[in-house]
């Protein structure tokens, strides 16, 4: 029988997998966990490629602000997430 999560238990658990540079395959597994206990990712959804899954730095990342807009696209499969600026 699987050891069943609290809500706050799972959260922990996802900042702790953010914390260290998650591979595709742990942001895959924390989104399906967020889903599952019906949790809101917020800030953590804008770390990664909603695409190919690849977190965001320098290196694989390309980011142009511009009216109002932040638009970054991910080097590896050229999606292009956009974002409002408050």
């Amino acid at each position: 029988m699987k050891n069943k999560l609290s809500r706050a238990q799972t959260e922990a658990q996802i900042k702790e997998i953010f914390a260290k540079n998650p591979t595709p395959k742990e942001i895959k597994k924390v989104k399906r966990l967020a889903m599952s206990k019906n949790i809101k990712l917020k800030e953590l959804r804008k770390k990664f490629c909603q695409k190919c899954l690849v977190m965001f730095d320098v290196n694989n990342s390309e980011i142009k602000i511009k009216q109002g807009l932040k638009k970054i696209k991910c080097k590896k499969c050229a999606h292009i997430s956009r974002y409002k600026l408050k």
